[in-house]
């Protein structure tokens, strides 16, 4: 019987992949949707060789290749491996794309430009009062991670966006352009991408370009979760789009054990899942655990109950960072940009604030290679940022200077790690932080009263920030790079563990994004919007566990709560490790 199951779910996912490769050898746009563990990338990577294989021919002819773009440069590196790293593939990040496509057009990227700047908030920083046309005439438009400066040309992450979404509607030329280069165009993890780059595949690639551009979107609307500024996906694709592509739904989950995948099909009701691997039967509670205690009280009773809860298989997954910012050492930082506002935490959580992706991606993947003797994997991050090495003196001058921000990263402040990178020239510094190294507080006399306000908040954050020890903020990019026994919504998205702990902490959360007491209690519906970002995030975090998994609600008793709990996991499988109600 159990072999006939697997032979049935195997034809099942036969067909899902068949269609894919159908679609793509028919020209037909396609939405492939699936829920947690259901081998997205797997099909989207069968689905570019089963192209290649009809197609490679014809596009090495034509001088084509077929596009894959992602959110993330991990995404980007693993779905390149796996094709490995074939030439006829260009896989890469969102903005790099973008970039690529637009870039060579300058005659017409300077008035995107000018028109992308009359689109800006009047509050917004980037924002330039004076006529752009003039002081762009002769400039280079240039697409930098040092922060935005449209007087100069320069571009960052959240301008590229929407400069490309005025070139592709202003432009209908560079719509056939890309398509002529790209004909195929495969979007890993959909529900990521902001509407600003689904409006220009639609209503640029697919209508201009009818009968030469073929679109694949791959993902699950359920696992938008990301809310910072930096990324506000759209989550689930507008209707009047969707109706223009062919919807292939992917049930499988070859991840989680039957009793999570039997939660997971509760906490949605769009995708009933399926297992299709060898899935184990698992277990999964939900433990009521109110106070600062509780997360000992429940770790107590699951080991009574035969978990291990070693290291090596089990993830705490912390959807607050009050606790986890403790014990991990970077609880400071995290309340200096919560004084600053919640989108602001936000950002620093999820990796996408402009002053902690410079130490992520530059000052802490510069120090980790070189610590562990990766001169070579040093050398290419900094040569990726600018520096020329030209003789054997400036090696020597070079590798001192590293070895000093060793020494500081681990005994100075953040203030004195940033003089010494711009002193030493190892990275160009964003704008912001080189200007409040050496000025506090911008001149607020020709502001409005919003604008001083704003510069006071800013000066104030930059303050606190540059005042930190340096190792809160190594801190938190080890836990950010999932180098600690702990983990948030933002490290764990495609991971998945053994067994899971999931940690609920509304009381401390100080966030209005999310609440899961209302999410659970029914206070909040899906149909509201925090209500379905707090439905994402609890079926993200509960879909990473193969094996067992453990929600431990820490907040106060409701008998609401404890109701729908039990819907979601079943009768006996939700514990109170507390005093009955009322007591």
């Amino acid at each position: 019987m159990a072999c006939a199951t697997r032979g049935l779910v195997a034809e099942a996912k036969k067909s899902v992949d068949a269609r894919i490769a159908e679609a793509l050898a028919a020209r037909t746009s396609f939405l492939l949707d699936a829920g947690a563990g259901a081998g997205k990338t797997y099909s989207l990577v069968e689905g570019i060789k089963a192209l290649l294989a009809a197609k490679r021919a014809e596009l090495q002819k034509s001088g084509q290749q077929i596009a894959c773009i992602t959110f993330t440069n991990v995404a980007k590196d693993q779905i390149a491996a796996r094709l490995n790293f074939d030439p006829m593939v260009r896989v890469s990040t969102i903005h790099d794309f973008l970039w690529e496509v637009i870039k060579p057009h300058q005659r017409a990227l300077r008035p995107a430009v000018v028109k992308y700047n009359a689109e800006l908030k009047d509050k917004s920083r980037r924002k330039v009062n004076d006529d752009l046309v003039p002081l762009l005439k002769d400039t280079t438009i240039i697409y930098s991670d040092t922060g935005t400066n449209l007087r100069k040309g320069r571009l960052y992450h959240e301008d590229l966006l929407g400069v490309a979404r005025i070139m592709f509607a202003d432009n209908p030329k560079l719509a056939r352009l890309c398509a002529s280069r790209y004909p195929y165009l495969l979007v890993d993890e959909y529900q990521d991408t902001t509407r600003q780059v689904v409006d220009i595949i639609f209503d640029s690639l697919l209508s201009r370009v009818k009968d030469g551009f073929t679109v694949g979107f791959f993902g699950d609307k359920m696992q938008n979760i990301f809310n910072g500024s930096g990324n506000p996906g759209i989550g689930e694709l507008p209707p009047e789009y969707v109706g223009q592509l062919v919807t292939i739904v992917k049930p499988d989950n070859r991840r989680c054990s039957l009793a999570v995948i039997e939660v997971l099909n509760k906490i949605r009701d769009d995708i009933q899942q399926i297992p299709a691997h060898d899935n184990v039967a698992g277990e999964a509670l939900f433990l009521v655990a109110p106070g600062d205690d509780g997360l000992d009280r429940a770790m107590d009773f699951l080991r009574k109950k035969g978990w291990s809860l070693d290291p090596s298989e089990t993830k705490l997954l912390f959807l607050t960072h009050r606790l986890i910012a403790k014990k991990a050492g970077y609880g400071d930082l995290v309340d200096v940009y919560r004084e600053r506002g919640g989108f602001f935490t936000e950002d620093l959580l999820g990796g996408d604030d402009q002053t902690i992706a410079f130490f992520i991606d530059k000052v802490e993947a510069l120090a980790h290679a070189w610590g562990h003797g990766k001169q070579g994997e040093a050398i290419t991050i900094l040569r990726k940022a600018g520096l020329e090495l030209a003789t054997v003196g400036a090696k020597k001058v070079l590798r001192e200077a590293i070895d000093k921000l060793a020494v500081l990263r681990t005994s100075a402040s953040v203030r004195d790690v940033l003089a010494h990178i711009r002193e030493t020239r190892l990275f160009p510094l964003l704008d912001e932080l080189s200007f409040r190294l050496d000025t506090a507080d911008r001149d607020t006399s020709k502001m409005d009263e919003k604008e001083r306000d704003r510069e006071k908040s800013d000066a104030e954050f930059y303050r606190n920030l540059l005042s930190l020890p340096y190792t809160q903020v190594s801190a938190f990019v080890e836990f950010f790079l999932d180098h600690t026994p702990f983990a948030t919504k933002h490290g764990v998205k495609g991971a998945e563990y053994q067994d899971v702990l999931v940690i609920l902490d509304d009381a401390g959360a100080k966030w209005t994004l999310y609440s899961f007491d209302k999410y659970l209690s029914g206070a909040e519906l899906p149909a509201v919007s925090r209500g379905k970002r707090t439905r994402n995030l609890f079926y993200v975090a509960c879909s990473r566990a193969r094996r067992r998994l453990a929600v431990i609600d820490m907040g106060q008793r409701d008998p609401a709560k404890e109701g729908r709990a039990t819907e979601l996991f079943g009768a006996g499988k939700v514990v109170a490790l507390t005093e009955p109600v009322g007591v």
